[in-house]
């Protein structure tokens, strides 16, 4: 339990080599999952199986999906603790309330100001982006490395527990979702299936692209200030400075 509330507190993690910006990365992987899933969504294509899963049945339900997607993701946590603490971190927490509210948030804005894809090639546009978004937000939240999200928690639970490959329990996890998404009519399309087979590879090449630099790389190397001079009056300057020099 001590292990938890420390992986938990954000000032400890504050305090840690790269706290700051592992916590800013982690907060912004957040923001960007959901609003990639509600373009994912917004494509009528299908989104991935978990929130398909979750949008289904929260719809039957009558439940707006950041309340449900909640409630399922507190379950998982709670089963996630009791086999292995180790994968709870405070990011595990802002993934589990966060990610459905911002989906939920941008859904509505689409529904209200912008017309749904009249064709099937702004409807694979919408898509190709949902993937994009959804890989990078994964790569962002896995480099973080402030707690694993409780869904994906799950299949690595299964891998420790039963020794099948994290890649088969995560197929078998996926596909339970789509069985129980299919059941309740949810959004399960083309998308889906792009999601299954797309974003590890996607994922991969963000990880080493973007979300290991935005982690390690110093940024107060853009921050210095830099101030050459050079002498222009060889060359017949007009204006010259007290020092004889020019400033750039």
């Amino acid at each position: 339990m001590t292990a938890i509330l420390k992986n938990l507190s954000p000032l400890t993690i504050l305090r840690e080599k790269n706290g700051k910006r592992r916590m800013t990365i982690m907060v912004c992987s957040i923001l960007l999952m959901g609003f990639g899933i509600s373009v994912f969504s917004f494509s009528d294509l299908g989104v991935d199986p978990f929130t398909a899963m979750n949008m289904a049945v929260s719809a039957k339900l009558g439940m707006g999906l950041g309340l449900y997607q909640m409630l399922v993701n507190g379950v998982l946590l709670f089963a996630v603790a009791f086999f292995s603490k180790k994968l709870i971190g405070i990011g595990t927490v802002i993934n589990m309330i966060g990610v459905g509210y911002v989906c939920e948030f941008f859904t509505a804005l689409y529904d209200r100001y912008l017309p749904a894809p009249e064709t099937f090639a702004a409807q694979l546009f919408l898509m190709a982006i949902g993937v994009v978004l959804l890989s990078l937000a994964a790569s962002l939240f896995f480099t973080a490395a402030l707690g694993v999200g409780p869904y994906d928690a799950a299949g690595f639970v299964f891998d420790e527990k039963t020794k099948i490959q994290y890649k088969w329990c995560r197929v078998i996890t996926d596909l339970i979702c789509t069985v129980i998404a299919i059941c309740f009519a949810g959004p399960v399309g083309i998308g889906t299936i792009v999601t299954a087979f797309c974003m590890g590879p996607v994922v991969t090449f963000f990880n080493k692209a973007v979300s290991q630099k935005l982690l390690y790389i110093d940024f107060r190397t853009f921050l210095r200030l830099t101030v050459r001079y050079y002498d222009f009056r060889k060359f017949g300057a007009g204006f010259v400075s007290p020092n004889g020099r020019f400033a750039s």
